[in-house]
Formats: structure tokens, sequence, C-alpha cells
């Protein structure tokens, strides 16, 4: 029972609730096209002078708040009496409006969670695929051409291997061995996929379980062979919570939501028989909601 009450969907489907009552309470014009009284309430008021402040940089002069309260009874009265004479059926862009304001209500709710870092910590590992810092590797290598060479690529790539091994200078040799190539002949701290893109993935794949030491190789890509020597590489790791505390933040907020929005769309549905037309023989097809909110 007091796991079921520290959970947050509880808390936004309580608050939900107490902000659909709040909101009938403080929007007093929102009452049924039946009713022909309409009140312009001084919050009303307060908040079109408001929206002209922002706009305008200035306070409204009486004359056009006045043309404001006017044009907003106007809008009132069209849009009762557009709903008395049902104009509202059908209309597809007017639909989509509506639902669109009811899922920015329902957003607004997960605006008022304010997790703490343990909440936080605990979706941080539980979602391990999307923080974890990608593998870097750093290394240098020495390309032969396919087209330059052709088969004599193989046994030119050898013979180099053995040479730089044994040279006096391997980084004098480095320099003056192999064919020109279009990107730098030594890289620093590259990513799994930067490598990928540069080499190719199997390039990559093979590039990534070497380990640091001396020249190794020779490796394929699209272009040719490559010698390569590894010089530095670090693991994939998960970062601390406070390197990414804002965007565990985010996204959690954003899961948030996700799940209040399901679960007020789930109750709103319950409400209602669902019945939907199989269009191929004309038969009605009865989709009933289960306790679990699932439809059948």
């Amino acid at each position: 029972m007091t796991k079921w009450l520290k959970e947050p969907l509880l808390h936004f489907l309580v608050i939900g609730a107490l902000l659909f009552g709040l909101y009938s309470l403080l929007n007093p014009m929102e009452v049924s096209v039946a009713d022909n009284r309409i009140v312009v309430s001084a919050g009303d008021i307060e908040r079109l002078s408001g929206n002209w402040a922002k706009k305008w940089n200035r306070p409204p002069t009486a004359t056009e708040l006045q043309g404001m309260v006017d044009s907003y009874i106007r809008e009132e009265v069209y849009y009762r009496e557009a709903i008395a004479l049902g104009l509202d059926q059908g209309d597809t862009i007017l639909r989509r409006r509506m639902m669109q304001k009811m899922e920015f209500l329902t957003n607004d709710l997960t605006d008022l969670a304010n997790p703490d870092e343990a909440t936080l910590n605990q979706y941080l590992l539980a979602n391990k695929a999307k923080y974890e810092l990608p593998a870097r590797i750093s290394f240098s290598h020495i390309y032969f051409s396919y087209g330059k060479r052709g088969e004599q690529i193989f046994t030119d790539a050898a013979t180099a291997l053995s040479e730089i091994r044994i040279s006096s200078d391997p980084e004098d040799f480095f320099r003056e061995s192999g064919d020109p190539f279009m990107h730098q002949p030594a890289l620093t701290l590259e990513a799994p996929f930067e490598v990928a893109r540069l080499f190719g993935q199997e390039f990559a794949e093979q590039l990534f379980q070497m380990e640091a030491k001396d020249w190794q190789g020779p490796l394929s890509s699209g272009y040719g062979l490559h010698l390569v020597r590894v010089s530095e590489k670090i693991a994939a790791r998960m970062p601390e919570l406070s390197a990414v505390i804002d965007k565990v933040r985010t996204d959690w907020m954003f899961e948030q939501r996700q799940k209040a929005n399901s679960e007020i769309y789930r109750r709103f549905k319950q409400r209602y028989e669902i019945v939907v037309e199989n269009m191929s023989d004309q038969s009605e097809i009865k989709a009933t909601v289960e306790p679990d909110g699932k439809s059948s």
C-alpha cells in the first residue's frame, strides 16, 4: 500500500482531478450551451489585459480593453449558438483542436512533479542504452590502395608491417609508407559510429576489438587495406548522474507525461461503448474495455 501511494502516476491522477475541478471553478464562462448567462469575470479581464501587455509591452487603454471584452463576448455568443446548431459536428479541424487542448491540459499535470535525485538515478540505470557514453579510440593507419596496387596490395601490406615492426624509426617509416589518403593518418578519440562513417562498419568493428599496442593488420575498408596502431582505447561507460541530470530529468518528465496521458485516456475511454463498423460487410464490431484498459 505504501509503495502504491508513492507512485508518481497516482499523484498525477489526483492532481488531474483537482485541476479539472479548479479549472471549472476559475472559469465560470465554461457552462453548458443551454445556459444563456455569460459572465466576464475579473479574472477574464485580467487575462485579456495581461495578454495585451505581453504583446504590446504596455497596458491597454480603457477603450482597447472595452474592445477586447466586446470581442470576447461576441466570440462566446457565436460559440454557443454554433454549438446549439450542431456546427461542431463532423468538423475534423475543430475535433483535432479540442483533442489537442485536452492533451495540453493533461500534459500540464506532470509539470507539477519534481523528481528527486534518487528517482532520476534509478531512471538513469534503467535506461543505460540511452545514456551510455560510447567507446572511444585513438589510432594511426597506413593506407594501401586497391586501385594503385591491385593484387600486389596484400603482399605490400604484409611487407610494410614486417618492416615497420623492426624499423629503428617507426614514426619516420609511418610518414613515408603507404599511399595518399583523403582522411587524416591519425585520429583521436573517435566513437564507433564516427569510425564507421569514415572507413565502414566492418573496419570499425574490427578496430574496436584490437588492443592498444604496436602496428597490426591489415584491416580492410572500402578504400583498400590499412595497417593500424591503436594508441588509446576507452571502453563504453555510464556517466555520473550529475553530468547528465538535466537530460535525465527531461526524459523522465516526458515519460511520466506519456504515462499520465495514457492512463487519463484509458479512464476517459472506459466511460464509452466503442463500436467500430467493419467496412467489408457492414457488420458492427463492439470493442469492449477490459479491466486492464486493453481493447478486444
